[in-house]
């Protein structure tokens, strides 16, 4: 079998991508009238935004805005040979010929599969990792696109954080040099399935790790999923809803009357507060949880410490559960559980805390003692030396994430390090 030339394929694949058929290579792109396109199921199509400018911290993860959830981290991948793709490229049979564009090489391996570190879940801050698709020593072309990388064209920056890093091995199995993009090897990624592909084998630059954005958000199936009720109500059978008029089709609903104000009926001491609109019960709140009036002037005490204000009105929506925010004189309630004490009602200056943390010149994760009041709130100082947080300056040392505290590549402590910080933690 002759196979197919290099027109046939190159005429199939560009007409693919503009959504063209081929049926001919006399015909351009524009000459063929028979539509075509790339089939993709909404299980493997991102469901979120992808942020434009994410950090480069390693196992840091970034989203769009502050009030949206993380749907990107930075991994440092190992890069495996991928058995069967060794030849000699510039041979005949290898791709080889005076229009090939191949170099003079010798034989060698020309593809290599992304894999996730051994210790991947130890140090990723990942809500999603060991789910059975981020795991340690997992393949990203095995999980058949549950797991992919996130591709350039999400960001116009300048350098563009989505374009790929390889880099060689050091000699002891950690990270070495970097292999340029337009190093003459002639390297590029599929991003969907994490195969990287050489065009030119020299043995002096063997790509053994990389590092890349993998996504981590929802897909577009579990997005719509969590949007619809399947019109009957029964995605979540404990489920009460508000709606403006009868539908008929949810569940435990709730009709709501424009200009009808919240009631509410006081149990007693240890009893039941309930919350409702156009007398119909929204909420139910044990009365051993607090004390005071809900949706009127009055005090308010949760865990048996008082929310701040010496005014608070609070309103309350759903069946009762965990806190949503707080702020002076106002709280606001959702979800489907009980309250509890962990309102950010008062917090303590700690001075001069030594971070957890290896510092042997290469860790980029440090932990503090406590959870922060706000990670806006936390000073770190390495060595006496005083470091830039995010979200001052186009350039940052470290950004902070729960109690976790990350340091960029360009600000690793180095070894031996004092690593201290002065924060207020919640008390």
């Amino acid at each position: 079998m002759a196979g197919k030339s290099n027109t046939s394929a190159t005429f199939f694949a560009q007409k693919k991508l503009l959504g063209k058929a081929h049926t001919s290579n006399l015909k351009t792109d524009g000459e063929e009238i028979i539509g075509s396109n790339i089939q993709a199921a909404t299980s493997l199509i991102f469901g979120q935004s992808i942020p434009t400018s994410p950090g480069t911290t390693l196992y840091l993860t970034s989203s769009v805005d502050d009030s949206s959830d993380a749907t990107v981290e930075y991994v440092p991948f190992t890069l495996q040979v991928l058995t069967g793709t060794t030849y000699d490229a510039d041979s005949s049979g290898g791709g080889g010929g005076s229009d090939s564009g191949e170099s003079s090489q010798s034989s060698g391996p020309h593809a290599y599969k992304f894999v996730f570190p051994s210790d991947y879940e130890s140090n990723s801050t990942n809500p999603r990792k060991g789910n059975g698709s981020f795991d340690n020593g997992s393949l990203v072309h095995e999980k058949l696109g549950a797991v992919q990388i996130v591709p350039p064209f999400f960001s116009q920056d300048s350098p563009n954080p989505y374009i790929i890093k390889i880099f060689k091995d050091d000699g002891s199995g950690g990270i070495g040099d970097e292999i340029p993009l337009l190093d003459n090897i002639d390297w590029n990624v599929d991003f969907y399935n994490g195969i990287l592909f050489l065009q030119d084998y020299d043995a002096s630059k063997i790509p053994a790790h990389a590092k890349a954005f993998t996504y981590i958000g929802k897909m577009a199936e579990e997005v719509i999923s969590s949007g619809s009720s399947g019109g009957s109500g029964a995605s979540d059978g404990n489920a009460q809803y508000l709606v403006l008029s009868a539908t008929g089709s949810l569940a435990n609903e709730r009709v709501f009357t424009a200009g009808t104000g919240i009631t509410t009926t006081d149990g007693g001491a240890g009893g039941n507060y309930t919350v409702g609109i156009n007398n119909s019960v929204v909420a139910t709140i044990s009365g051993s949880q607090f004390s005071g009036n809900v949706g009127v002037t009055g005090t308010f005490t949760v865990g048996g410490k008082p929310v701040p204000g010496a005014d608070t009105n609070f309103f309350v929506s759903g069946t009762v559960g965990s806190v949503g925010t707080s702020t002076r004189g106002t709280a606001v309630f959702g979800g489907d559980v009980v309250i509890s004490g962990s309102l950010k009602t008062n917090k303590e200056m700690v001075f001069n805390e030594k971070l957890s943390g290896n510092a042997d010149g290469s860790n980029t994760l440090f932990t503090l003692a406590s959870t922060p009041f706000s990670t806006s709130e936390v000073s770190v100082f390495v060595n006496g030396q005083l470091q830039t947080p995010s979200g001052i300056h186009t350039f940052q040392d470290y950004s902070v994430t729960g109690s976790n505290v990350f340091f960029t590549t360009a600000s690793i402590p180095e070894v031996n390090s004092l690593v201290l910080a002065i924060y207020n933690k919640v008390t």
